[in-house]
């Protein structure tokens, strides 16, 4: 595998999706990673932004939310929390962490980075599906963890 090659990995049948966020973007931050958390719609974005500040009594994940209307910040190491009908252009080295059902593949600036977390829903394994074969046909390197096998 190339060092350049976007990848995306999907972790599939997640019984609390929100609480396996938390776990995955405090250990991607940790990592020395900026992380933008894309989701669903503003509820979708305040559900976890509650989350995040109370997911772990004794450490701190700093986060905000981002209105991708505003410039990117450009310093620093970041945890993002945002959603919208447009994907915004961000550096290739963040980490996103797609909890929507978007195509990061299409993003003005593909991401060399891309986790796609899918409950046990049918729907949504369906939808994942079709985001798989996407982001394969567009040239990303493929990764999959079903955490049903994970216990």
């Amino acid at each position: 595998m190339r060092d350049d090659m976007a990848t995306t990995t999907f972790y599939t049948h997640l019984s609390d999706i929100v609480s396996f966020t938390c776990r995955l973007t405090q250990k991607v931050f940790k990592s020395g990673l900026s992380v933008l958390i894309w989701l669903e719609d503003a509820g979708k974005v305040n559900e976890l932004d509650h989350a995040l500040w109370s997911f772990n009594a004794t450490s701190f994940l700093p986060h905000e939310i981002w209105p991708h209307s505003q410039p990117l910040p450009v310093e620093g190491q970041w945890v993002l929390l945002s959603y919208g009908n447009d994907l915004p252009a961000i550096k290739a080295d963040w980490v996103v962490i797609n909890l929507a059902d978007v195509y990061w593949s299409e993003a003005p600036q593909r991401p060399e980075r891309v986790l796609e977390l899918v409950a046990n829903d049918l729907d949504e394994v369906a939808m994942a599906r079709q985001r798989f074969r996407t982001y394969k046909e567009a040239g990303f390197v493929i990764e999959h963890h079903d955490m049903r096998k994970e216990k």
